[in-house]
């Protein structure tokens, strides 16, 4: 059954599930790779029969989405005017990613606030396993991080960003982040340094399964917020 926000109400035994196929079409179209159907369904059916026990504190974290669902999630807080940070929970084999909801609170034990400061420091802990590799663009040490986490550009959110990024690339940071697994970091000293990664950060977002925004972020002591923001029409300047 199709519903207003696009997406279909599929039931599952007792289950019923708000499923959107744009992601999967989107996928399919940027390779050709039809299996991803069946893997699609594969996890749909996951998410409908998986456990209560198979809830854990530990497979808590904050997603980076884009903030216009129509179906918002129940655990969400806007970051700037196109991107939000949802409370999520990552199945034990980093394939199911799901919108936590006050159910999944309930069987955790956890208020709201509980569950969010879980979330930050499993997001802290993701990034001190993960290694960062900089390459030198004309100058400017461009950093990429390679973590098992699916949703890399959550890493942005971690407590010890600072500690971690900013010591090898500089602090402040400049950010893009144009789809969940695509981030550049670089020191915010290298502001133009933006206009470098425009096309990039375009194209990557129009051609994403998981487009976020095409914003450009500041990370400093204060927290994150946008400075600037690439028309999907641009190459350039934000």
């Amino acid at each position: 059954m199709e519903v207003e926000s696009g997406g279909h109400i599929v039931q599952v035994g007792d289950v019923r599930l708000l499923v959107s196929l744009d992601q999967l079409q989107r996928e399919v179209a940027g390779d050709g790779d039809g299996g991803r159907v069946s893997r699609f369904v594969d996890t749909v059916l996951a998410s409908a029969t998986e456990s209560p026990g198979e809830l854990s504190a530990d497979r808590l974290y904050w997603c980076l989405e884009p903030g216009d669902y129509e179906e918002p999630a129940d655990y969400r807080v806007a970051l700037s005017k196109r991107a939000d940070r949802v409370l999520v929970h990552l199945s034990s084999d980093d394939r199911l990613v799901t919108w936590v909801t006050p159910a999944m609170l309930s069987v955790l034990g956890l208020s709201e606030s509980e569950a969010g400061a879980r979330a930050f420091t499993n997001l802290g802990c993701a990034l001190s396993q993960a290694t960062i590799e900089i390459k030198d663009v004309d100058g400017v040490q461009l950093g990429f991080i390679n973590t098992s986490l699916p949703f890399k550009t959550a890493l942005i959110l971690a407590p010890n960003l600072c500690e971690v990024a900013g010591t090898l690339l500089g602090w402040p940071l400049l950010a893009v982040v144009p789809d969940r697994d695509f981030l550049y970091l670089w020191a915010a000293r290298h502001k133009d340094f933006a206009q470098r990664v425009g096309g990039v950060v375009v194209h990557e977002y129009l051609h994403a399964a998981y487009p976020i925004s095409t914003e450009v972020y500041e990370l400093t002591d204060l927290g994150l917020r946008a400075i600037g923001e690439f028309p999907t029409g641009s190459k350039g300047n934000p």
